[in-house]
């Protein structure tokens, strides 16, 4: 269900997406193998542990075992709240083509919310590794008129098809739905370029 509560008046959705899921949680993935290793060790590790403790427990007397497991607990307890929190930030990033802007949202318990008129682009970047190429994928960079004005959607799926879009409404060229038994007509939106020999 798409989320048209952050959309003023007038403004039609014409795409919106996550993050791909695996690019984004590359770190919670690897987050996740470290929480196997630490489990399938944990038996091997507390043995160890027991075994040293006999061992010193003659010249010093330090709790090892309780201290080991207690530490062991406290690292699978962080590493998986972590994998929760990249999780719940995955969920709570969307990125929404409109037939005026394109807004950036995320945050978990602060939200944020960027956007850019279509008319004030100026320039895309379009970015995509080996392994984002494989899985289409890619990072998309917008450059405002602005100096230093710009907005990134990293890891948005089928960067091509996006940078498309966002090329087509700067151009005013894209057709848009119109509600059901209207006929579909041109996007109204043209660039500022557009708008000078216009006048």
């Amino acid at each position: 269900m798409r989320n048209t509560k952050n959309v003023r008046s007038g403004e039609e959705i014409l795409f919106e997406t996550r993050p791909n899921f695996l690019m984004y949680l590359k770190s919670a993935i690897i987050k996740f193998i470290i929480l196997i290793v630490i489990i399938y060790l944990f038996s091997f590790v507390i043995s160890t542990a027991v075994s040293i403790q006999n061992f010193i427990i003659s010249y010093v007397q330090i709790p090892l075992v309780y201290s080991i497991t207690l530490i062991l607990l406290l690292l699978i307890l962080f590493v998986v709240l972590w994998i929760i929190w990249d999780v719940l930030s995955w969920k709570y990033t969307t990125y929404t083509l409109t037939n005026y802007r394109v807004i950036f949202q995320n945050g978990v318990i602060r939200k944020n919310k960027t956007y850019m008129h279509y008319d004030k682009i100026q320039d895309i970047n379009v970015s995509q590794g080996i392994l984002e190429r494989l899985i289409s994928s890619g990072d998309i960079a917008i450059f405002g008129g602005h100096e230093r004005t710009r907005l990134i959607l990293n890891d948005i799926p089928d960067p091509k098809k996006v940078e498309d879009m966002i090329n087509r409404m700067i151009e005013g060229d894209f057709i848009v739905k119109k509600p059901a038994g209207s006929k579909r007509i041109k996007n109204s939106i043209i660039s500022n370029h557009d708008k000078k020999f216009k006048r």
